[in-house]
């Protein structure tokens, strides 16, 4: 019984003397609590929302064909078909809602125009047409994905058009309709750009001058591609 007992006291002796060593070469104990021992908490970025007011500005390019016929001159009526085109530039200001991925808002823009062309009539006439400004207030609907915006947008348009047929001229404000469709990607929370095309068409309008005894009938519409920036509050 006396060498069990020893044998036992030995084994217990070596295996603290062990765990003892195993304990230093785990280096000093510094405290803490399982908290610390725990993985960081996951973060989750804030979804994009493309609701809220936003101001901004654009520049582009608008090419159409003018056509006119204006008569009697010595009896006869002259035609005229020729391309007119330019810069057009200015500021825009709009509202969007999003529900889900749909998108929907007004937006108003108001630009100055250089769009013009010159041509020669059937009878050997001048005939000029000149878009000095233009604006338009519109429905915005689209679809976003994220941070890209696929929309298309229509609504009212108006601008000043002004006719130069060399011995008369008049210009007046015309109301017509604009309809198309662009891309938007925000670029930070705050910062918006967009690439746009559409199609306006000003209507036509008679012109009667008395000088002559002439009466000029014009339509003028044509398209634009802009691009633009936009700020979001």
């Amino acid at each position: 019984m006396r060498a069990i007992l020893f044998a036992t006291v030995v084994s217990a002796g070596v295996m603290g003397l062990a765990g003892a060593a195993g304990a230093a070469d785990l280096g000093p104990y510094r405290g803490g609590s399982l908290k610390d021992l725990a993985p960081p908490p996951a973060t989750y970025a804030r979804p994009f929302s493309w609701t809220g007011l936003y101001v901004g500005a654009q520049v582009g390019y608008g090419f159409g064909e003018a056509n006119a016929q204006s008569g009697p001159v010595a009896g006869f009526n002259q035609t005229y078909k020729y391309d007119a085109d330019g810069v057009v530039g200015g500021g825009h200001i709009g509202y969007n809602w999003q529900i889900d991925n749909l998108v929907f808002g007004v937006e108003a823009d108001l630009e100055g125009a250089d769009i013009k062309g010159r041509g020669i009539g059937s009878l050997g006439l001048s005939h000029e047409t000149n878009v000095d400004w233009l604006g338009s207030v519109r429905g915005r609907l689209g679809i976003a994905y994220d941070r890209t915006l696929f929309y298309a947008t229509a609504g009212l348009a108006y601008g000043d058009v002004r006719i130069d047929k060399g011995f008369a001229s008049y210009s007046d404000v015309r109301t017509g309709f604009t309809v198309g469709g662009g891309i938007e990607q925000a670029i930070s929370d705050r910062l918006t750009f967009r690439l746009e095309y559409r199609y306006t068409d000003l209507g036509s309008t008679d012109f009667s001058s008395s000088a002559v005894n002439s009466i000029d009938r014009n339509e003028v519409d044509f398209h634009t591609v802009r691009a633009g920036v936009s700020f979001k509050f």
